[in-house]
């Protein structure tokens, strides 16, 4: 714990003068905020063994030349201007290469006043000198700087202690994690954030002075962290605010992050009290997961209810839970996940469908992610899951009959999707665009191409023949023969012995309709 010279030099019993304020061009009220570790009454030539760091030295100036004595008992020394002057620059130049910040001089005791040479290498070096008066022992001083840590340590216990218990009665309020928070906010000083495991913003309030940071370059910093499984970080954000960051739960299993956004340093009393809010903020967290659970688990049940056809009953339960279930028509969503489980995704959506006024309703789906949304509301609540690491699939639902079939929907087009890579949404009417053929996944049908024209291609490999693009010129005729050998350039027999050869290789009747279309398909993703 420090001292504040403001704390002594300003103290009227203790009639300090200020003689140098410290380093050139900082003012008095400047050097009176500097702190310190405590003081050492000294007269050695070195005292620097036995000091610390950041410390003051009370000083009679025995070390020094007596060269103007406070009493004419005290024999005086002559020396020159140029030796007196280097006596005190080794001296102050020593002290505060060590780290001390300054130099209480007793004047009037061996030396008359505060010598000038001392004054001015204390100027030179930017050490703090004061004058202590002929009356006032150095005792004095000591004395009242322990009354003064005294009541410092009392009073910063009793801010903890008024601290603590405000932000622990709000937590014991309806919106006990929120009030939590606010009240952080509001003892501390500093902006408080609440993120969620996957680093989206649960919470979020502003300092009290204002002092602001962009919301997602806060999320970006959140989501880095997460990322590297840090459980603390700070960041100097920008020149005026600095983020802290704590993680909640453990590294592979995170319950979400706390960040504090100052504008300036901690004290003990805010580390205090920070350590009490975290642990507020944890059992929080706990409670909520627990009682997402149960959400989710309702959830998932009143979905099948959905399923079952039973929408009055469902209907009256998330409206007593939630918020009413949006009626149709409906926008049905189905995000599969990536690289995370569903339930990971379930505690955000709470905290979305809390923040923004949607009328949506979600739940597992067979291992997924199911939304269901009023029409109105699907490109907001869409756009609000393609922050999620899902892969997002949407269908339609006029009729609550019609759901099963827009949720197997909605599942086709998100799987349609991930074989594509695709960005964003897919739609299930955009999984046809291209034919129905579009629909089948590329690179199991190119192995079954491989398997079943393989026989083909090493016959032409092997013979130097031209049975896979003779296959191909005569189903892009549409069986003709004519128009077929034609293209070729070969007689129409001559094509049909080709067509027998392939029939033969294949295992495969080329008269079958089916057939024919199943090679067709094969050439396609065989070319692929």
């Amino acid at each position: 714990m420090s001292l504040s010279l403001r704390k002594l030099l300003q103290n009227p019993s203790l009639h300090l003068n200020l003689i140098v304020g410290g380093e050139e061009g900082t003012t008095d009220e400047q050097a009176l905020d500097r702190d310190f570790e405590w003081l050492h009454a000294t007269d050695m030539v070195d005292p620097t063994p036995f000091l610390g760091p950041a410390e003051v030295i009370l000083t009679l100036g025995w070390q020094f030349p007596v060269t103007e004595a406070a009493d004419p008992a005290i024999p005086e020394v002559r020396v020159s201007p140029a030796r007196l002057d280097r006596v005190y620059e080794d001296y102050v130049a020593l002290v505060a290469a060590h780290g001390v910040i300054g130099i209480g001089f007793g004047s009037d005791v061996l030396h008359r006043g505060v010598p000038h040479p001392l004054a001015q290498a204390c100027r030179r070096h930017g050490l703090i000198l004061f004058e202590v008066p002929y009356e006032i022992s150095f005792m004095d001083i000591l004395q009242e700087a322990s009354r003064v840590l005294q009541r410092d340590q009392t009073e910063r216990y009793g801010r903890s202690l008024r601290a603590q218990k405000a932000i622990a009665n709000a937590a014991t309020r309806r919106d006990g994690l929120s009030a939590t928070l606010r009240e952080t906010a509001r003892q501390l000083g500093c902006g408080v954030a609440l993120y969620d495991p996957l680093g989206h913003p649960v919470i979020v309030i502003d300092a009290p002075d204002g002092r602001r940071l962009s919301e997602p370059k806060l999320t970006a910093i959140v989501q880095e962290t997460l990322a590297g499984g840090q459980r603390f970080r700070s960041a100097q954000v920008t020149t005026e605010v600095e983020a802290i960051l704590q993680l909640l739960g453990e590294p592979g299993e995170p319950s979400g992050m706390l960040v504090l956004t100052l504008s300036q340093a901690f004290d003990d009393v805010s580390r205090n009290v920070l350590s009490s809010v975290l642990a507020l903020v944890s059992v929080s967290l706990e409670q909520n997961q627990a009682l997402e659970r149960l959400h989710s688990t309702l959830r998932d049940a009143l979905l099948q209810l959905v399923l079952s056809g039973n929408v009055g009953v469902t209907s009256h339960i998330v409206e007593s839970v939630w918020r009413p279930l949006p009626q149709v028509p409906l926008v049905t969503v189905i995000g599969v996940p990536r690289d995370v489980e569903t339930a990971r995704v379930l505690p955000a959506l709470e905290a979305l469908q809390l923040q923004e006024d949607l009328g949506i309703f979600f739940a597992q789906y067979r291992g997924d992610l199911a939304v269901l949304a009023h029409e109105r509301d699907a490109d907001r609540v869409i756009a609000h899951l393609e922050t999620f690491p899902l892969t997002l699939g949407r269908s339609r639902c006029d009729r609550w009959e019609g759901l099963a079939l827009a949720l197997d929907e909605a599942k086709k087009a998100a799987e349609f999707g991930m074989r594509r890579e695709s960005a964003g949404v897919t739609a299930f009417p955009d999984i046809w665009r291209e034919g129905v053929s579009d629909l089948i996944d590329s690179s199991e049908a190119a192995h079954v191409a491989r398997r079943l024209l393989g026989p083909v291609t090493a016959h032409d490999a092997e013979h130097g023949a031209e049975l896979l693009t003779t296959l191909r010129v005569w189903l892009g005729h549409h069986g003709r023969p004519l128009p077929a050998a034609r293209e070729l350039g070969v007689h129409r027999h001559t094509l049909g012995v080709r067509l027998q050869q392939i029939s033969v290789l294949t295992g495969t009747d080329l008269e079958d309709f089916q057939v024919r279309a199943e090679l067709a398909l094969a050439l396609r993703y065989l070319q692929g």
